[in-house]
């Protein structure tokens, strides 16, 4: 009678999921026909002023997943990027480290302040409409630039309340296609935490 050799099961087991995820792996870069879209909207309303909030959402180079100021969930480096750069818009590049790959991509960030002092922080990240763009911030920064998602904007709206206290509204919207849109609930799930980790951070 045969004995039973544990190493003899896990070995081709182990390589069984290695191959599965390196197959998920080639469809999340090449993506496939489907695409879905998502989006989250959230609120806070805090005691801190319309100042705080902005600079807080511009802090850049202080926002990362361990050993910053700010908690920004799975982000190794988020920072600004000084080509091209004006007193109302300008790029940021993100690195994003989750279990499944690391994710790394310029956004474009534009501020408008309304005339009831009311701001608008709009981040958009590039896509491919943007290639010539993406070309010139790859070469003055000398960093890569692949998103995980097609699309991608979020929009905070800051506003002083009559009582005295600031209202934040977080608007996330985004696009997926191939085998990343089959991770739906994960990336809904995604937006939620990353907003309450930002609305968590103004209360810094």
């Amino acid at each position: 009678m045969k004995s039973f050799n544990s190493k003899q099961t896990t070995a081709p087991r182990r390589a069984f999921f290695k191959g599965v995820w390196a197959g998920l792996g080639v469809l999340l870069l090449a993506g496939t026909a489907w695409a879905g879209s998502y989006a989250h909207v959230a609120t806070h309303v805090t005691a801190k002023s319309p100042e705080h909030v902005l600079a807080v959402l511009t802090s850049y180079g202080q926002v990362c997943n361990e050993g910053c100021k700010y908690y920004g969930p799975d982000v190794k480096e988020f920072i600004q990027v000084s080509h091209k750069k004006t007193a109302t818009s300008w790029y940021t590049w993100t690195f994003v480290s989750t279990t499944m790959r690391d994710v790394k991509y310029f956004n474009k960030v534009t501020q408008i302040v309304k005339s009831d002092g009311t701001i608008l922080l709009v981040t958009r990240q590039l896509d491919e409409s943007d290639k010539a763009l993406v070309d010139e911030l790859v070469k003055a920064t000398g960093k890569p630039h692949g998103p995980a998602f097609d699309t991608g904007k979020t929009v905070f709206v800051i506003r002083k309340q009559d009582d005295g206290r600031t209202k934040v509204v977080q608007d996330m919207a985004m696009t997926a296609s191939g085998m990343l849109d089959m991770f739906g609930d994960k990336i809904k799930d995604g937006m939620k935490v990353g907003a309450a980790a930002t609305f968590k951070n103004i209360e810094k």
